[in-house]
């Protein structure tokens, strides 16, 4: 039996990039597992049971090209 696979396209909060992102559901209670984004560096998290792999299925709309600056606050 294969596990089951979460697909899940989300835009960046930040830049505006369309990611698909992906994860074997492994089984055992979901939390929370952080992604990067792939054009800025923004984190995100997705609920599974996997860890995820993320694709960038459009780039970037927001016209810049600096990574995005994690904040304590």
């Amino acid at each position: 039996m294969q596990p089951e696979l979460l697909c899940v396209e989300k835009a960046c909060d930040y830049c505006g990039a369309r990611l698909e992102i992906t994860a074997a559901e492994v089984g055992g209670e979901p939390r929370a597992h952080t992604y990067a984004c792939l054009q800025c560096g923004k984190d995100d998290s997705v609920l599974t049971t996997g860890h995820p792999h993320v694709r960038v299925l459009a780039p970037r709309t927001d016209g810049r090209t600096n990574r995005y600056a994690q904040t304590m606050f």
